[in-house]
């Protein structure tokens, strides 16, 4: 119990590191994509639930292939973003 505890406190001082200038295990910049990735899911899946008995089958699909365009998207981003990292001194 005691270890799990251990690590649950590294990593959430090292999401706190992300927020500072200090080096961090975690990447910034994949933390704010991922809460831009997982609020934009959100919004869009909020407006389906409301509006869904209004919608068409077409528009249900274009809802889900732009979230898997975006997802895609997202993907190739952090895909750039590791082959750009330099690696870290240990």
């Amino acid at each position: 119990m005691k270890k799990a505890y251990n690590r649950l406190l590294w990593h959430l001082k090292e999401l706190n590191k992300t927020l500072s200038n200090e080096p961090s295990h975690y990447s910034s910049k994949r933390l704010e994509r991922l809460f831009l990735f997982l609020s934009a899911n959100l919004v869009v899946d909020y407006y389906v639930w409301e509006h869904h008995h209004e919608m068409t089958t077409t528009d249900i699909l274009l809802v889900f292939t732009a979230k898997m365009v975006y997802a895609g998207f997202q993907v190739k981003q952090i895909q750039k973003d590791i082959k750009n990292e330099e690696p870290k001194p240990e």
